[in-house]
């Protein structure tokens, strides 16, 4: 390979730029993507009872196939060479596969230690059990989505290519569907080729991992699958979007059974299932050609021990089907039990949701909201509230961190809902909330330096994005590098900030800094907090030299329109700043709303405001009604910006809305 040249191939360049990672990728690629195995990896392979090996059938179907042995059947002489000594299993189609001078891919994976190991290769020689593959690339693979076992050989680890029953078969069975529809991984081989020459010429066997039922199994020959975020080296994708040819392995631990399937897959980049499964960042649909099942051919007994952490920020499809039928019938109230309550600030409490029946919750994106039906006593109507999510996903429960209100001015009311759950909500009540939504969520397909800024109770989105993060960080090779900065008045109303500074000691590319406006005569300078003033861009420029950075921003009006201002002046593009406020906010992008593509009619039209006699011309480049309000200097109530807490519903005097997406929530006759 040249010094400078990317070490991906043409398919996994196509999907980093779509991505907008490339660049990033092809640096990191040459140094981490090598043509010889290093020693750590040559002793890990000595550890491993099995390999997954992909090969090509003579019609170019690409298979994926298991070697197994005691540890030590698989050695590396020089870091140039792997060596295997082991046979095919019986009925494995390895065994018309495996000759000289075929390319082949490998994958190392240990369970208990959840590590894995990427290799492609060539074989030098294949005969009589001794296998010798010469090194093409070698890289280590992110822990993600692997689940703990233990394992245990069994007699016939000696005996593998002893006859087994085999069945070929050109549908799913009844016996097949049941294996996968409890895998909580399979493996999946393809292959790419623009000259047996090229650096990037060969076939990749990669892992992949989720909860029992994570495979939709569609009808008898079709499988559909969610991709989460990985390490964005995109080997198998990269392939497929050039080559859909590919081969399926299902591994039952339960019996040892073995399933090939070869087929045909295709990348699934946009639809409702898509957005509505948790964590899913593309889906891939795969249709079956041909399978292979081996009763009993993996001599080797599993003893699982736990779940990817990885898992507990990814949904189900289970969870996608609940989902659109929800918005298909309307929005649908879960009756979720307060588990516990604890204190975060003299003014923040967190109050923890599950659900009332013993289930999984639908998983939320970090950064997103939920929805909730509240019965306040003294108040004859019900009232409806969006409160953050303050932790990152975990299919568990929504932890609620709530500022208590005092009235906004003399003689007003204190805030009706969050003294509500400070007086009235302890462990034990119930409480009636919808599915989690909103768009102010953290962009998991990026690999840029990351820039969380809040101030006030605005730090609750931004805790939700940094646990992910730090745990995203512990999980996946990729680590990214996070800097939080956090405006409070003092210790008193200071939230999350323990639990701020651990994350800190637990991460090397966390850097915090808690600025205090007023602090208090207790509060400490360099322990509790860094400096004294308002969060402001001034402070930014000297924490950080500016680079290319993702900008999350959450807090009150004047400290957003501040910080927009101070980026926009240091020409930070839009597409870099993510905002939300808290409370009654608006549009920081003033006369620059998102554009719209509406599907119907795009011709500018004129809206009128009623009250204020203001006439505005609409058109797509105005973004939404709300946007376009704000624009023109109104200031509508509103709460969510969704259409779901009905904050803004507006009556129509005359003409007719059309939604881009169907609303969440069934507006009242006559208002939209």
């Amino acid at each position: 390979m040249e010094p400078n040249a990317s070490p991906f191939r043409r398919g996994e360049r196509q999907i980093q730029e779509r991505l907008g990672v490339g660049d990033r990728l092809a640096d990191l690629g040459r140094r981490v993507i090598r043509d010889y195995m290093p020693d750590q990896h040559r002793e890990f392979y000595e550890h491993l009872p099995f390999l997954l090996i992909d090969t090509i059938d003579g019609i170019g179907r690409p298979w994926a196939s298991v070697l197994s042995g005691p540890p030590g059947f698989v050695n590396s002489p020089d870091p140039h060479t792997l060596r295997i000594n082991a046979l095919p299993v019986h009925g494995d189609p390895l065994n018309e596969n495996l000759v000289p001078e075929v390319d082949v891919g490998i994958l190392g994976i240990q369970f208990r230690g959840r590590r894995r190991n990427r290799l492609n290769g060539r074989i030098v020689a294949a005969a009589e059990g001794e296998i010798e593959v010469r090194v093409v690339q070698t890289f280590g693979n992110c822990p993600q989505y692997i689940q703990e076992r233990d394992f245990e050989l069994s007699s016939a680890i000696d005996r593998v290519d002893e006859e087994l029953p085999v069945e070929r078969l050109v549908r799913l069975g009844e016996s097949e569907r049941a294996i996968i529809g409890r895998a909580d991984n399979f493996y999946i081989a393809s292959q790419f080729s623009e000259g047996r020459h090229d650096a990037s010429h060969g076939v990749d066997v990669s892992h992949r991992g989720g909860r029992p039922g994570f495979i939709l199994i569609d009808d008898d020959r079709t499988l559909v699958w969610p991709d989460f975020a990985g390490n964005f080296h995109f080997n198998t994708l990269g392939n497929i979007l050039l080559n859909p040819r590919a081969g399926l392995l299902f591994i039952d631990f339960e019996d040892g059974d073995l399933l090939h399937l070869t087929g045909a897959a295709e990348i699934v980049w946009e639809g409702e299932e898509l957005r509505a499964f948790t964590g899913a960042q593309r889906l891939v649909r795969f249709s079956m050609e041909e399978a292979i099942r081996v009763i009993g051919g993996l001599p080797i007994q599993w003893r699982f021990r736990g779940y990817s952490p990885s898992l507990e920020q990814t949904g189900s499809w289970e969870q996608v089907a609940s989902t659109l039928a929800a918005r298909a019938e309307g929005n649908i109230y879960r009756a979720y039990t307060v588990d516990r309550v604890e204190k975060e600030s003299g003014n923040v409490t967190s109050f923890y949701l599950k659900p009332s029946a013993d289930e999984r919750i639908p998983c939320h994106k970090a950064g997103q909201f939920l929805p909730l039906e509240l019965e306040v006593p003294g108040v004859e109507e019900r009232v409806l509230r969006t409160y953050t999510i303050s932790d990152a996903p975990n299919g568990s429960y929504y932890r609620l961190s709530i500022k208590r209100e005092p009235a906004a001015k003399p003689g007003l009311p204190p805030g009706i809902a969050s003294n509500y759950f400070h007086d009235h909500v302890t462990p034990g009540t119930t409480l009636r909330a919808m599915s989690p939504r909103g768009k102010f969520t953290l962009d998991t397909s990026s690999t840029r330096p990351i820039v969380l800024a809040s101030a006030g109770v605005g730090i609750t989105p931004m805790v939700s994005m940094l646990n992910q993060l730090t745990q995203d960080s512990v999980t996946c090779g990729g680590k990214r590098q996070i800097w939080f900065v956090h405006g409070t008045r003092n210790g008193a109303e200071h939230a999350f900030g323990p639990h701020v500074r651990a994350l800190q000691q637990g991460c090397d590319t966390l850097q915090v800094h808690i600025r205090y406006s007023r602090p208090a005569k207790g509060d400490r300078l360099g322990s509790d907090y860094d400096s004294g003033g308002r969060v402001d861009v001034d402070l930014l420029k000297s924490l950080l030299p500016f680079d290319d950075y993702d900008f999350y921003l959450c807090g009150p009006r004047p400290f957003m329109e501040g910080l927009y201002s101070g980026l926009k002046s240091l020409n930070v593009p839009d597409e870099r700043v993510h905002f939300e406020f808290f409370g009654q906010g608006g549009s920081l992008c003033r006369g620059r709303a998102p554009p719209l593509t509406s599907a119907a009619d795009t011709r500018p039209v004129s809206i009128s405001f009623e009250r204020s006699g203001i006439t505005a011309v609409w058109d797509p480049s105005k973004g939404t009604l709300l946007d376009l309000a704000e624009a023109e200097g109104l200031r509508p109530d509103y709460s969510c910006r969704s259409g779901v807490c009905q904050t803004c519903a507006t009556r129509i005097v005359s003409g007719a809305v059309e939604y881009l997406e169907p609303p969440w929530q069934r507006h009242p006759k006559g208002k939209f």
